[in-house]
């Protein structure tokens, strides 16, 4: 806050007001009194905030196909050993995550006490996180488990902004005050600003949202003058965080802690006076960002990724023995071999993949339909040529999304392939893979055109009706995927896709998938080679 100097008289008070505001508009820098912004520093701290974001259920460690060495990264131990670690020479500390804990590996499917998920909430529990924020994800098995996991945690899991049918808090608002040495730290946390386009109304239908902004800008009115630092703990993504923190400027927000977008931020990123950090995904890394706290803001900081490599401290016995059990567990339930894969399967966001021909065909024939659609980014996993268990189709298509059903007219199927073309052609997102359909595109100047398209064998007509299939994350999506809004005639077929999946890999064992060329960029192609 700007306090007016004392001691002086009121002439000369207002001629050196006068005079410096004479001085700063000639050099073009602003009158306000904001804060200094933090600077890099090399300490001493007084506070480190250590976080995770985006762990999907990566209680295991894995090989680091990254390293030369393929050291085993990640899981549940290696980060308990880590913080131990890095504890030594960070005495005052909080541990925050930012969200989507749930989904992608199978110990997310096992129930604990009712709760799906329940397992790996534990663990979360054992190795002591003080707050965190409901993600996304946490509500891929719907409202009722992710209020489960909500309760069953020993922290506060945070989503200040997310209401219920009655207009009240689905989770704790928050804000929560720690109080560390001498310092106390206020912690409030929103989710994912656009659920609703991530979510089906199946997990999320009766909630609302407020805006972000206006609820963060309430929590930090009500507890500023109680507290040293202020941190928001955000599930919106490096993007979605950046426009947050400019609409935050000059509020006395800190810190804001990040998520959703996977973003391995190796230093934090300084938006006007807020610092933004964020960790990576699955467990492969923990963050570690150091303060020195005074006169209620931050003076400096240094901040980095820790690479959770397996070779670290031990971790509680407890700890170890809970993740040694699920890793049991999965391996006895998930294990099974229900296939033989006779290429590798190989994913592209960009352009036709096997893996993403073989899977929309699946999908086409559960849903008895002309046509299916598979996002390319819900296939999660590549993998080689051999036996095929439920855990691995259980990591390449880690969500819970069901097949639903829907009518096209030929008309809106020539739309959506064009946005398709246009996507991989410019990156705008990744491709939906297709099955029952064959097109050929190019790209004519800054736009992009469909030369051919047939469904079936046989040329598309435009006022003929088609039936088509998606997974309901996709129909959820239509305004990206579609670039038209959601049918509105989709029927859920209440089965799930890996499902799906499992049970046409038992019917038919061996497993051939290749690129047949469904999706043809012609452009430069001489016409007597199309």
């Amino acid at each position: 806050m700007c306090k007016p100097a004392t001691g002086q008289s009121l002439s000369r008070l207002m001629a050196w007001s006068q005079c410096l505001t004479l001085i700063l508009v000639l050099t073009g820098l602003s009158t306000s009194c904001a804060a200094p912004r933090p600077v890099e520093g090399e300490g001493p701290w007084n506070l480190t905030i250590f976080h995770t974001n985006d762990m999907h259920g990566a209680f295991l460690s894995r090989p680091a196909s990254w390293r030369d060495d393929r050291a085993e990264v990640g899981g549940m131990i290696a980060l308990a050993g880590h913080l131990a670690t890095e504890r030594r020479d960070a005495p005052v500390s909080v541990l925050l995550d930012a969200g989507d804990f749930m989904t992608g590996n199978p110990i997310c499917e096992i129930e604990v006490d009712g709760i799906m998920g329940a397992g790996f909430l534990d663990m979360m529990n054992q190795v002591g996180y003080d707050v965190g924020v409901i993600g996304n994800h946490e509500f891929d098995l719907g409202r009722e488990n992710a209020r489960a996991l909500a309760a069953r945690a020993a922290f506060p899991l945070l989503a200040a902004e997310i209401l219920n049918e009655n207009g009240e808090p689905e989770f704790d608002p928050g804000p929560v005050i720690l109080q560390r040495g001498d310092l106390s730290i206020g912690v409030m946390g929103v989710s994912t600003s656009n659920l609703f386009a991530l979510t089906t109304d199946a997990r999320t239908g009766g909630l609302s949202l407020r805006d972000q902004g206006t609820v963060v800008s309430e929590m930090i009115t009500a507890i500023d003058e109680q507290t040293d630092l202020l941190v928001l703990i955000s599930h919106n993504g490096f993007d979605g965080d950046k426009a947050l923190a400019r609409r935050l400027a000059g509020s006395g927000l800190d810190i804001i802690v990040g998520g959703h977008s996977h973003t391995r931020l190796k230093k934090p990123v300084l938006v006007g006076d807020i610092l933004i950090v964020q960790a990576g995904s699955k467990l492969t890394n923990l963050g570690r960002l150091d303060l020195q706290v005074q006169a209620d803001r931050v003076v400096s900081y240094r901040g980095r990724l820790v690479e959770l490599t397996a070779a670290a401290a031990p971790a509680p016995d407890a700890l170890t023995q809970l993740v040694h059990a699920y890793q049991q567990q999965v391996e006895t339930d998930f294990g099974q071999v229900i296939g033989q894969l006779q290429q590798d399967w190989r994913r592209s966001s960009s352009r036709e993949s096997n893996i993403g021909n073989w899977i929309a065909d699946r999908l086409r024939e559960r849903a008895s339909s002309d046509v299916a659609f598979m996002n390319s980014g819900g296939i999660r996993k590549d993998l080689p040529a051999g036996p095929i268990t439920l855990l691995d189709i259980y990591e390449i298509l880690p969500f819970a999304n069901t097949i639903v059903t829907f009518e096209l007219t030929g008309e809106q199927l020539l739309h959506i392939l064009e946005e398709n073309a246009h996507a991989a052609a410019t990156g705008a997102h990744g491709i939906l893979q297709v099955s029952g359909i064959d097109y050929r595109y190019r790209k004519v100047g800054d736009h992009v055109e469909l030369a051919s398209v047939e469904v079936g064998g046989e040329r598309l007509l435009k006022d003929q009706l088609y039936q088509a299939a998606a997974p309901d994350y996709v129909v959820a999506s239509a305004d990206v995927y579609f670039a038209m809004p959601q049918p509105p005639l989709a029927t859920d077929l209440s089965v799930r896709l890996s499902a799906a999946i499992i049970a046409a890999i038992q019917v038919e064992p061996t497993v051939v998938a290749e690129i047949e060329g469904r999706i043809r960029d012609i452009t430069g192609t001489p016409a007597t080679e199309r």
